[in-house]
């Protein structure tokens, strides 16, 4: 016979973590909170998750699940708790470009750029990253890059595009044949998570032992921030720029490393 069924009652906690959500800029398109931990929200968690540092300095586990650790940064999104205490360098040996696009990110991020209301996706400086799309207060790390490569190269060099979106700026940075697997200084990395939501960036260099890259990423506990990366929860990465040898340096530039493995 098939099993009994139930309406399913709202949980309190779901609805405390879907109003963390919205109050930073997540769920913006979803209904008001109904205390079901749905799919909409598991993806939600999960970009909050890509984006947010735990007690520990130590990126959050993007796996959907809201352990201690993710309850901890929803409470502490931004400021002080979300700083990665990383002092940004130029390594040696990068093309012309490259060095030019590294020197704009470190430029923006001197400034510094926040969210101004905190979680709003806004602010003096966030508003200009749109571009032409007309669009504005939406999570901004895809508009970040796209303003970024454009005033470097003077073009918009996946697909002619200002893109909005990582998974669609993935898609067509692939058909261009843009792809590459060997990060290096000045390119895009991408992560792609469930529902096809995502988080992206510049690489700004890699560590010695080639485990981690360091990055230079917008809407990044809600503000522009040099961070680092394990290189295994990376999906992709994009090479607009060409034109580079290996022989690049690779550093170490961090202070309190953020070193270890996602934690929930």
């Amino acid at each position: 016979m098939p099993k009994v069924l139930r309406k399913i009652e709202a949980d309190a906690d779901v609805i405390r973590l879907q109003r963390l959500l919205r109050a930073n800029g997540y769920c913006a398109d979803a209904d008001p909170p109904r205390g079901l931990f749905d799919q909409l929200t598991h993806d939600e968690v999960q970009v909050f998750q890509t984006q947010h540092l735990d007690r520990d300095g130590q990126p959050l586990a993007a796996d959907g699940v809201v352990g201690r650790k993710t309850w901890w940064a929803l409470d502490n999104p931004s400021g002080e708790a979300q700083r990665s205490h990383l002092s940004p360098r130029i390594v040696e040996g990068l093309s012309d470009p490259r060095r030019n696009l590294l020197e704009l990110v470190y430029e923006e991020h001197a400034k510094p750029v926040f969210e101004d209301p905190d979680g709003s996706n806004r602010g003096p400086h966030i508003d200009q990253y749109w571009g032409p799309t007309g669009v504005i207060g939406l999570p901004w790390c895809c508009a970040f890059v796209s303003w970024a490569l454009h005033k470097v190269l003077g073009q918009y060099p996946i697909g002619g595009r200002h893109h909005l979106g990582v998974q669609n700026m993935w898609r067509q940075a692939r058909r261009d044949g843009l792809g590459t697997s060997e990060p290096k200084p000045g390119d895009v990395f991408i992560q792609i998570k469930s529902g096809g939501k995502g988080h992206t960036g510049f690489v700004v260099a890699i560590s010695p032992d080639g485990r981690h890259i360091y990055t230079g990423e917008g809407n990044c506990g809600n503000r522009l921030k040099i961070g680092k990366r394990r290189r295994d929860t990376i999906d992709h990465y994009i090479d607009c720029l060409g034109a580079q040898a290996d022989n690049f340096a690779r550093l170490d530039f961090d202070v309190g490393a953020v070193d270890a493995q996602g934690t929930r």
